[in-house]
């Protein structure tokens, strides 16, 4: 299930989570219930890095964080039985799953490693590539003519109807010089000369091989790609037809990369898979893809690269010493149904917020329910009230604390300093959980979907004391505290439920 366009650490993905006595004893005990209901889909899904992975989350929290709390030692001794149990079970498991995990692991960054030393390699040569081949040296009188040099020199073109008539005359035996230096109204020296008027007592003697073999010209109207020569074209342009088979095979294999990219990321199957038959007679029409939710608007029509909204810290040994969240997927409907169920609130210029929570497969998340909880609401502040009933949501539907969402009547768009302290816990639940702020009035930016960054902002929420509308310091490491999210899907196929609590 895990792609092989990351490098895995485990290390990184399984980092000990500080105890905060500011959070309650039971929160901790929720998160270690919700690791292990993810490692239960990861089992399932047959995803043995991700459930290692889990496994040393759990046996972490129960192990080091938990213990730590100042309301440990009063805690109830069944869930002390309790979690001992679960961690000895976590411990042989992750014992039997050791060495097939190292097996996979170290075979998905052979890989990753191959194809990063590839992409680099490729990169470099294009750096030194034109249409046809290796850019070299042109005369400035022959560039400024327009006409073609000698056969080991080539010309940058950058005009695609030259192009097309550049190629369209590859199959041709190309002049020499000195007739093309004839017949040029500039005279045999160019621009560099001064013209002299023709002479009468010399002719211009025409070779008297020329071929009258037709031609077979290409459409202009094909695309470029599929216009250059093959291999039977004149022995005269051998050199030039080496040339552009080897910048074939390079663009083939860029291409191929690039696409690699641009598609999601491919699921590792642990089981053989079969292929199913490719119909190429057949056309169908595919449903919307999910859609990368920007900053300012919800739409773009391409398709863009994931990347996520964390700080990474990359050592010396070039392992990634965070863990990249997984992709969370929202429908866009939410949003719009969010701020119809906030319209009698935000009218009164009050805030209201609402929770996100949802489901796991393919490591993926999804929101499939949004909670109205009982809420005290004013013009710049929304505190939820009898929590117990959201948890009994949440765990009779068995769903994911996703984060939260809640509105912003008369003020822009951006996260304040009780937002982030707010936010600190449900990252601290799960750390794909995202605040999605609503700004009805901001002319610029109508929504966004934040986080806190990792660790910098984590850090400093964390040992920040101080309660109400207050500043921050940057992180030590000089970046932001919170960043919008570039990880976060608005998908049209998924459906979510409305619970209000009210």
């Amino acid at each position: 299930m895990r792609s092989s366009t990351e490098r895995i650490n485990i290390a990184a993905s399984a980092q000990k989570l500080d105890v905060d006595n500011r959070i309650p004893l039971r929160y901790y005990y929720r998160i270690a219930d919700n690791i292990l209901k993810q490692a239960d889909i990861f089992r399932a899904e047959k995803n043995i890095i991700d459930l290692y992975i889990m496994l040393l989350r759990f046996s972490s929290l129960v192990s080091e964080t938990i213990p730590c709390h100042r309301d440990y030692g009063t805690s109830l001794k069944y869930q002390k039985v309790y979690l001992k149990k679960r961690l000895i079970n976590a411990l042989t498991e992750l014992e039997d799953l050791k060495p097939q995990v190292q097996q996979k692991i170290n075979e998905l960054n052979r890989i990753y490693t191959y194809q990063s030393t590839s992409l680099e390699q490729s990169a470099v040569k294009n750096q030194n590539l034109t249409y046809y081949g290796v850019t070299k040296a042109v005369r400035p009188a022959a560039r400024e003519l327009g006409y073609y040099g000698s056969r080991t020199q080539q010309l940058s073109y950058s005009n695609p109807m030259e192009v097309q008539f550049r190629r369209m005359s590859l199959n041709l035996l190309r002049p020499k010089e000195e007739t093309l230096s004839k017949h040029s109204i500039l005279g045999p020296n160019g621009l560099y000369g001064q013209w002299q008027p023709p002479r009468s007592d010399k002719g211009v003697k025409y070779p008297s091989d020329v071929d009258l073999t037709p031609v077979e010209f290409p459409s202009l109207q094909r695309p470029i790609e599929n216009e250059l020569p093959g291999k039977n074209d004149h022995s005269n342009s051998e050199p030039e037809a080496s040339s552009i088979e080897s910048i074939l095979s390079v663009d083939n294999y860029v291409n191929s990369e690039k696409s690699h990219v641009d598609e999601p990321c491919p699921m590792i199957s642990f089981e053989e898979s079969e292929t199913a038959p490719v119909h190429n007679n057949v056309t169908r029409q595919p449903s919307p893809p999910p859609v990368l939710a920007e900053v300012q608007d919800l739409v773009h029509a391409t398709q863009a690269s994931r990347t996520d909204c964390i700080i990474e810290n990359p050592s010396a040994d070039g392992l990634v010493h965070s863990e990249s969240p997984l992709e969370l997927h929202i429908a866009t409907t939410m949003m719009e149904s969010f701020m119809k169920l906030a319209k009698s609130n935000t009218d009164r210029n009050l805030e209201t917020c609402g929770v996100l929570a949802g489901s796991l497969k393919n490591r993926k998340f999804y929101v499939t329910a949004l909670i109205i909880p009982k809420q005290e609401s004013t013009s710049n502040s929304c505190q939820t009230t009898n929590e117990e009933e959201i948890f009994e949501v949440q765990d009779k539907k068995s769903l994911f604390p996703l984060g939260w969402i809640h509105t912003h009547p008369t003020q822009s768009c951006f996260m304040s300093s009780i937002d982030l302290h707010t936010h600190y816990s449900y990252q601290i639940m799960l750390p794909e959980a995202v605040a999605i702020v609503m700004a009805p009035t901001d002319s610029s930016r109508k929504h966004g979907i934040f986080r806190l960054t990792t660790p910098g902002g984590m850090s400093v929420i964390r040992q920040c004391q101080q309660r109400g509308f207050h500043p921050h310091n940057p992180p030590p490491d000089g970046g932001s505290i919170y960043n919008a999210c570039t990880d976060v899907y608005m998908n049209p196929s998924v459906k979510f439920d409305v619970i209000d609590l009210r």
